[in-house]
C-alpha cells in the first residue's frame, strides 16, 4: 500500500511539474487543476461532489496544502467537518433589519419560509441543470444601492455588457443609463452606524431598454470619482422564467408608465456603488495595512445556492491568491469584514479578496453539507486596478453546462 501511494505521489508531481513548465509558455493550463481524478496536486481532496464537470483551464497550477482542497483551479480552505459549521441557506428572519425595514427574499437573497435549510444544489446534477432559453428583449430597471457607508447615490453610471466571453472581458456595450435621486421612483433607505440608525438616503432610479434575456452580463458602475468606486458585476443574467411580464401594477412609480415598460418584459436589478472610505477602510479593519495597491483590485461577492439563497458557512477562494481573503459579519445593515473569521462566509454568504494585480481571476466556493464535501460553484472574472469585481456564486450556470432548453 505504501509503495502505491508513493508512485501516485510521484506521479502527480510530474504532473504538476508539467504544468508548471506549461506556465511559462502559456497564461492558461488546459486540465491542471480539474478534480475529474482523486488526486491533483498530491492532495486527497476526498471527493467534491458536483465539480467533476470542471474542464476550465487553470490560470496557474494549484499548488494546495494539507488544509486546502482542491477544486475548479482552486486550493479552498477545507470546510470544517462539525455540524455547528454546516453549510445552509440564510432565514430572512435571521437577519436583522433597522428602522421599519424588512428582509424578503427579493432584495436580501434569503429564505422566507425557514432558517438554516439544505442548501438547493440540485442544479450541479444533470437533471437539474439551468438551461440557455431563447432569449428576449428586456428593459432593465431599478435603483442603485450603496454597500455600507456613503451618501445619496445619485448621477452614477450602470453599463450593460455581454459576459460571454470565457477570458472575463467585457463583450459589447449593450447599453447604459443614468441613475437619478430626482426620478419619482428613486428609494430611500437608512444610514446606519454602530447598528444605529442615523441618517437616511436617496437611491436614485435607472432603467435600461433592449438588453437581452438568458445571456451572461457585466454590469458596470461607476459614479464620480473622486466619491465612489466603480464596481464591475459579473455572473448576472435576466433569466425567462423570472421575468415581469404584462403591464406595470397600478400604483407603479410614474416613470414606468414610459413605453419602454409599456407590455415589455422587465427585469428588475438592484445595482450598487462603494464610497472611496470604504475601499479605504475595509481592507484596513481585514488587517491589510497597506491597503490596495496600485495596479491591484478587489474581489467580492457571495455565495448563494441553485435557488438564488445566501449560504452561510460556504468557504472560498481566488486563484490568484489575495493578500487577505475576509468574511463579514451578520448585518446587513452595516457590513464589515471580521479578521479573525475563518470559518467561512456569516448569514450575509459575504466574501472579500482584497488585493489581487489586474487580470482574470478563477473564483471558487466549497460547502460541507450532510458530512459531504460538496461544489457550491465557480466563475472566471477580470480584476480592475482600482475597482471592484463583483461575482456571487448561484450554483452551475447554463452557459457552464452548455444545457440548452428544447426549442
Amino acid at each position: 500500500m505504501f509503495n502505491l501511494l508513493r508512485s501516485t505521489l510521484a506521479l502527480d508531481s510530474r504532473l504538476l511539474a508539467a504544468c508548471a513548465l506549461s506556465s511559462a509558455l502559456a497564461l492558461t493550463l488546459a486540465g491542471c487543476g480539474d478534480d475529474s481524478t482523486p488526486m491533483d496536486s498530491g492532495v486527497d481532496d476526498g471527493g467534491v461532489r458536483g465539480d467533476e464537470t470542471f474542464e476550465g483551464t487553470c490560470i496557474s497550477p494549484p499548488l494546495c496544502d494539507a488544509t486546502q482542497t482542491e477544486s475548479a483551479c482552486n486550493c479552498v480552505s477545507t470546510p470544517r467537518t462539525e455540524a455547528d459549521f454546516t453549510t445552509n441557506r440564510v432565514g430572512c428572519a435571521q437577519l436583522t433589519a433597522s428602522g421599519e425595514a424588512t428582509r424578503n427574499p427579493t432584495d436580501d437573497f434569503c429564505d422566507a419560509s425557514a432558517n438554516d435549510g439544505s442548501p438547493d444544489l440540485s442544479c450541479f446534477d444533470p437533471a437539474g441543470y439551468f438551461t440557455k432559453e431563447p432569449e428576449e428583449t428586456v428593459t432593465v430597471y431599478g435603483v442603485v444601492d450603496v454597500f455600507g457607508n456613503g451618501g445619496d447615490a445619485d448621477n452614477i453610471t450602470i453599463e450593460i455588457y455581454d459576459g460571454t466571453n470565457t477570458d472575463g472581458t467585457l463583450g459589447e456595450l449593450l447599453g447604459s443609463a443614468t441613475a437619478s435621486i430626482a426620478d419619482p421612483c428613486t428609494e430611500t433607505e437608512n444610514e446606519v452606524e454602530n447598528d444605529m440608525v442615523t441618517g437616511t438616503r436617496k437611491l436614485g432610479f435607472y432603467f435600461i431598454p433592449g438588453i437581452p434575456s438568458d445571456r451572461p452580463l457585466i454590469i458596470k458602475q461607476t459614479g464620480a470619482l473622486d466619491f465612489w468606486k466603480t464596481i464591475y458585476s459579473y455572473n448576472q443574467m435576466a433569466i425567462n422564467t423570472e421575468l415581469e411580464r404584462g403591464a406595470p401594477a397600478a400604483d407603479a412609480c410614474a416613470t414606468m408608465s414610459n413605453a419602454a415598460f409599456d407590455g415589455v418584459p422587465r427585469w428588475r436589478y438592484r445595482a450598487r456603488i462603494i464610497s472611496t472610505s470604504d475601499w479605504t477602510s475595509i481592507p484596513l479593519t481585514a488587517g491589510l495595512v497597506s491597503g490596495i495597491r496600485a495596479g491591484s483590485g478587489v474581489v467580492a461577492g457571495e455565495v448563494h445556492d441553485c435557488t438564488d439563497t445566501r449560504l452561510e458557512f460556504a468557504q472560498v477562494a481566488t486563484n490568484p491568491a489575495p493578500e487577505v481573503l475576509a468574511y463579514f459579519n451578520d448585518n446587513p445593515d452595516n457590513p464589515l469584514p471580521v479578521a479573525s473569521r475563518f470559518e467561512g462566509t456569516s448569514l450575509l454568504g459575504l466574501y472579500a479578496a482584497l488585493d489581487i494585480p489586474e487580470g482574470p481571476v478563477d473564483v471558487t466556493s466549497l460547502g460541507r453539507v450532510n458530512g459531504e464535501l460538496v461544489s457550491l460553484g465557480w466563475y472566471r472574472v477580470r480584476v480592475f486596478a482600482g475597482a471592484i469585481t463583483s461575482v456571487t456564486l448561484r450554483g452551475l450556470r447554463a452557459q457552464q453546462t452548455g444545457a440548452s432548453a428544447t426549442p
